[in-house]
Formats: structure tokens, sequence, C-alpha cells
């Protein structure tokens, strides 16, 4: 006998569940990719060679080295947006419990409320910024 098609809503709570804990593992690892890239992980350093003297002037001339003060602007960005990172993660985490509660709370027999549809939407919106972020969007 499959459980499944005796209890229609089960499998519906299965699947958000199975959605939320996905949407949170993908996040997870974003957060864990994004840390250090491996080869400093490793502590390889990969360098370019140095080119010919001719090409290193004319590159001089066009692009002059980043300023001290727009490497801490970039430094200071880079702590924000991990900061923005690591605040919707935990929002992530805060609606997928909610929503956990919110169907154990349901009875088997009833459907899907609306807030709680509008919550697992909230939730896949989120994953999806948060995507996006890790990717450097």
């Amino acid at each position: 006998m499959d459980l499944f098609a005796t209890r229609p809503f089960l499998r519906s709570t299965m699947l958000i569940m199975a959605f939320a804990a996905f949407a949170l593992a993908l996040t997870a690892a974003c957060v864990f990719a994004r840390s250090a890239p491996p080869s400093e992980a490793q502590g390889i350093a990969h360098r370019m060679p140095t080119p010919p003297n001719s090409a290193q002037n004319d590159a001089d001339k066009t692009n002059p080295p980043p300023q001290p003060n727009a490497r801490a602007a970039r430094r200071a960005q880079l702590v924000r947006d991990e900061k923005e990172f690591r605040e919707g993660v935990e929002r992530l985490y805060q609606l997928t419990a909610e929503l956990r509660q919110d169907v154990q709370q349901t009875p088997t027999s009833a459907v899907l409320s609306v807030p709680m549809v509008k919550k697992a939407e909230a939730i896949e919106k989120l994953a999806k910024q948060l995507k996006n972020k890790a990717k450097g969007g």
C-alpha cells in the first residue's frame, strides 16, 4: 500500500521539507565555498609571469595600480557583502524552521494554508537571492 496515495498531504509536506533542506544545504555550501579559494587554502600561490618591460610600461600608463584607499574600500565592501550574506542565511534558516513548525502543527487531513505557501515562496525567493550573491552577482 502506497503511503502517499492514502495521505496526499504527506507528499506535499515531504516536498516542501525536501525543498527547504535543499535550499539550506545550498546556502551553506555557498558560504563555505566563498570563504577561501582552494589555492589559498592549500598555501599554493599562482602567479603570472612578469611581462616584458615594453608591455609593462604600456600597462602602467593606461591602468595605474589601485590606490590604498581603493583597496580599503573594496575590502570594506567585501565585509559588508559577507555580513549581508550571513544575515540572509540566518533569515533563511529562521523561515524554514517556522515553515517546518507550521507543517508539523497542521493536521494530516488538512490542505496547505495560504500563509504556508507564501512562506515557502519567500524561502524560495531568499534562496535564489543568496545563490546569486554567492555567485558574485
